[in-house]
């Protein structure tokens, strides 16, 4: 799934998106008490944490959020079911993924030991089990972080940031794919 951020007038950001399936989307994000947009983030912690069914992956599976508009496309005649059906599916991890979003996010202020931890402190506020994300692995997010925030903070008014989205199926221990 391709994605193109741009810059919001008066702060924010916008994302059109080209899903899979043919649809064009346009999500708008009103964030402007930070430098670096929220979608963002959910971008690069969901993607760099291995988190396929969060705000993006729910997404490219077809989820539609108040924040989604239709730009072309063909819509589906249950894309409402099949959105509500995702979000349904995916309401744990997209939970997670708001909650470890937070924590990369505000690892940019941090030093990188310091955002390990806040990943880190972040899973354990909403699970029991260890924290499964390395502290390489976290740090790799919260450097990723900073460095597309840098380059979305010099954008001119008429240039995009973009980004494709992982839609194959992540590979599972042994190298096997998980099926659909």
């Amino acid at each position: 799934m391709h994605i193109e951020f741009a810059r919001r007038k008066g702060g924010g950001s916008l994302a059109t998106i080209d899903r899979p399936d043919g649809v064009r989307l346009l999500l708008t994000s009103y964030d402007r008490a930070n430098t670096v947009p929220h979608d963002l983030a959910h971008f690069v912690a969901e993607r760099d944490l291995g988190l396929r069914r969060g705000l993006w992956g729910s997404i490219a599976s077809g989820a539609l959020f108040d924040s989604l508009q239709l730009i072309s496309g063909k819509r589906r005649h249950n894309d409402a079911a099949r959105s509500q059906a995702v979000r349904r599916a995916n309401a744990d991890e997209l939970a997670l993924a708001e909650v470890l979003v937070g924590a990369v996010h505000r690892g940019l202020q941090l030093s990188d030991t310091a955002a390990t931890c806040e990943i880190e402190r972040a899973w354990s506020s909403v699970r029991d089990s260890p924290c499964p994300f390395s502290p390489d692995r976290r740090i790799i997010a919260v450097t990723e972080l900073r460095r597309l925030g840098r380059l979305f903070g010099e954008l001119e008014a008429s240039r995009t940031l973009p980004l494709d989205w992982p839609t194959a199926s992540p590979l599972k221990a042994g190298g096997k794919r998980r099926g659909r």
